[in-house]
């Protein structure tokens, strides 16, 4: 099981899909070797990587335990931006708005994660919707006229444990959903 890869991150509510996957079709992504799928957007709350049965069982503990104490709470999705040059993208991504909610889901997510023996890359955290990413020829490059993502938001009630299926459409499969509490 070492060689799946898992991640958490919080669900997009079909709304925000929708919206998400009309400015992809009003952006020119032909220079890109992957697309996301509209079932795959996600905003990433940690990657693990792999994962063995005792510390998907001591996460799956500790994801249950922060789901009690969280609430529900709005996010905000306004701006398109990218990773690397602006020419040559590496992801291209709609950015979202942190909030002390999203920042307090975040470190309490860290810690269990940390607590169950995963070993998590140190950067900062930067939430985000990728909508595309991995640039396809490095001899192109563009000028970036990315449509405007206005300002939307949706109500965040639950985070889930996903595990990345590379050859299977869509690739990310949730394994399980933590509803907060009301």
């Amino acid at each position: 099981m070492l060689n799946t890869h898992y991640f958490i991150a919080l669900p997009i509510q079909p709304h925000l899909r929708k919206t998400l996957q009309e400015i992809q079709m009003k952006t020119h992504l032909g220079f890109f070797k992957h697309i996301v799928y509209p079932e795959d957007f996600h905003i990433t709350v940690a990657f693990l990587g792999g994962a063995d049965a005792r510390q998907l069982s001591d996460l799956h503990e500790g994801l249950e335990r922060v789901a009690k104490v969280m609430q529900p709470f709005n996010l905000e999705v306004e701006g398109l931006h990218y990773f690397g040059s602006e020419s040559r993208p590496r992801v291209l991504y709609a950015d979202v708005i942190r909030t002390n909610q999203l920042e307090k889901l975040h470190q309490e997510v860290i810690q269990l994660c940390q607590f169950a023996g995963f070993s998590l890359k140190e950067r900062e955290y930067s939430p985000h919707v990728t909508l595309a990413k991995k640039w396809y020829d490095p001899t192109k490059e563009i000028k970036p006229n990315w449509p405007t993502l206005k300002r939307e938001s949706q109500e965040v009630s639950s985070v889930k444990l996903y595990r990345v299926a590379p050859d299977e459409t869509p690739r990310y499969k949730g394994v399980a959903t933590y509803e907060f509490s009301n």
